[in-house]
């Protein structure tokens, strides 16, 4: 019996965190079956037609819909969620009757991939996951060992995997020299975070610069030139005088924050969201907050963040090396430097979240609550596809997208 969506058997490169990971299905504390569009491919939608299972066939038919507008195979058809709940007419009992019934090979490219992300760069199969996934979230934030990478066997669906085409005039070599350059940066040893996320600010403006000015061949270069200034310690003489400004932090993030409060949530996602509110001292409904009271809270909650992470040090850096290895970091923006405000921004929406989680109760959130506060940010936040764009259209607007300007975004 042939397969509707074959396989394809490779070896990739991974954290080795996604060695790790497997869904946990029903005992899962969230649900991706509930208020995400679910699009078919045309594969997919076509088996659905011709499916004959009496316990499925009413909603086989009436809520499954042709894309009408820009459909493509990949994105032909979609699963119309149920109008007050926002779940998947197919989920039942936390389980997917489409699994169920008709088995794996039926799920849609979108249902059987996530969390997953594959691609081919350069010949080199690579893989990693999103961390709106719970469980996926817990792997790759709480495991010291997460991030050492590893080659590892995989399973992957036939034309689901990305190819990459070199970008910004850029070999793929080259390209990859630079992941590989920023990767390593993010683990040095003997910088803070804030260091590090500083020195990655000046190589993306550099490398920017060098780029608009047809400067190619001086890239590597360039990337020694950075290799030598950290590993000389030059970076901390340049960085001693940077001093922090929570004002700002406070004031901007919480900007990004309020507009996105509010909607349908889970429960759990409401429960980070409310426990957000309550730890800046805002209203949960509408994110309101007076601009002392906000400040005051983001002070005490950087604070606070900084006693809960001694029992998880490395989560903030594990979110970042995830960001920058699964978005293909620094080259899915216009720029190298536009693609580094989007991390900045991410960065800095999550920190102000993470804090406040931590002012929000007596008693300090666990590395699980904090884990999850991630996943609830991953979830509402950077599956939004216009959130990013918004944020730097923002900053820009506003003055606030200049390095100098950017540093002042940096320390804790």
């Amino acid at each position: 019996m042939s397969l509707l969506h074959p396989k394809r058997a490779l070896t990739a490169l991974v954290p080795l965190y996604v060695s790790r990971f497997g869904c946990i299905g029903p005992d899962c504390e969230d649900n991706c079956c509930t208020g995400w569009r679910v699009n078919l491919d045309k594969k997919t939608f076509n088996a659905y037609r011709q499916a004959k299972l009496p316990a499925l066939a009413d909603r086989l038919e009436h809520q499954v819909k042709r894309q009408r507008s820009q459909a493509s195979d990949a994105n032909y058809a979609r699963i119309e969620l149920n109008a007050v709940s926002r779940e998947c007419p197919f989920l039942e009992q936390r389980l997917c009757a489409v699994q169920r019934d008709l088995g794996e090979d039926y799920l849609s490219n979108t249902c059987a991939t996530y969390p997953r992300a594959s691609r081919d760069f350069n010949g080199q199969f690579e893989q990693s996951l999103t961390l709106s996934c719970p469980e996926a979230a817990r792997q790759a934030l709480l495991q010291p060992d997460a991030f050492d990478f590893v080659e590892a066997p995989l399973q992957v669906r036939v034309g689901t995997f990305d190819v990459i085409k070199p970008k910004l005039g850029l070999s793929l070599s080259a390209m990859n020299e630079i992941r590989v350059f920023c990767l390593q940066l993010l683990r040095t040893d003997g910088l803070e975070l804030w260091q590090k996320l500083a020195v990655l600010g000046v190589f993306c403006e550099r490398l920017t610069a060098t780029l608009q000015q047809g400067g190619h061949a001086g890239i590597p270069a360039l990337l020694q030139d950075f290799v030598v200034m950290v590993e000389e310690g030059l970076v901390l003489d340049a960085l001693r005088e940077l001093q922090p400004n929570h004002e700002i932090q406070a004031r901007v993030f919480a900007l990004f924050w309020q507009g996105k409060v509010g909607g349908r949530l889970s429960s759990g996602q409401q429960a980070v969201q409310h426990a957000v509110a309550r730890g800046l001292g805002a209203d949960p409904e509408t994110g309101q907050v007076t601009e002392q009271e906000l400040v005051a809270r983001y002070h005490s909650g950087l604070g606070r963040l900084a006693e809960a992470l001694q029992a998880a040090p490395q989560l903030l850096e594990h979110y970042l090396l995830n960001e920058i290895f699964r978005d293909l970091f620094p080259f899915q923006g216009i720029t190298p430097y536009d693609d580094y405000l989007k991390l900045i921004s991410r960065f800095g929406l999550l920190r102000l979240m993470l804090a406040a989680r931590c002012n929000a109760d007596s008693e300090l959130p666990s590395p699980l609550e904090l884990s999850q506060t991630v996943q609830v940010f991953c979830r509402r936040f950077q599956h939004d596809p216009n959130w990013a764009a918004q944020v730097n259209s923002a900053l820009r607007n506003s003055g606030w997208d200049g390095l100098e300007k950017v540093y002042g975004f940096l320390r804790t």
